[in-house]
């Protein structure tokens, strides 16, 4: 559940900056990474403190570390499907929609089973 409304929360800002982005410079790329990287650095803060018990690692390095990678990994997923949803059927906000689903399984499972437990 809350892993659930911290990604609601992360995900409306990542809209918000994306649209606001998209509106401004019309660059695909550019507004869906700096949409992600908003919402990315909300959710690390609010699953290291509030979403998960603890983190597997007593370092918030190494769990800032992992946490990086593995929404990079998801932030990757995310720009390709927005291209090919896009390309596919030029709708940018769709697209984001296809691309946000694909990244947040992704994140969750990682999260969850390598990174945090509760």
């Amino acid at each position: 559940m809350k892993f659930g409304l911290v990604g609601l929360g992360s995900t409306f800002l990542n809209f918000c900056i994306y649209s606001i982005v998209y509106r401004l410079t019309l660059i695909i790329n550019l507004a869906s990474s700096l949409g992600y990287c908003s919402g990315l650095f909300a959710t690390f803060y609010f699953s290291n403190n509030w979403t998960f018990s603890k983190s597997r690692f007593n370092k918030l390095s190494n769990t800032l570390f992992l946490f990086v990678v593995i929404y990079f990994i998801g932030g990757l997923e995310m720009t390709l499907i927005i291209n090919v949803v896009d390309q596919l059927i030029q709708n940018h906000r769709i697209a984001w929609i296809c691309g946000v689903l694909v990244a947040a399984v992704n994140n969750y499972f990682w999260s969850k089973y390598l990174l945090f437990h509760d």
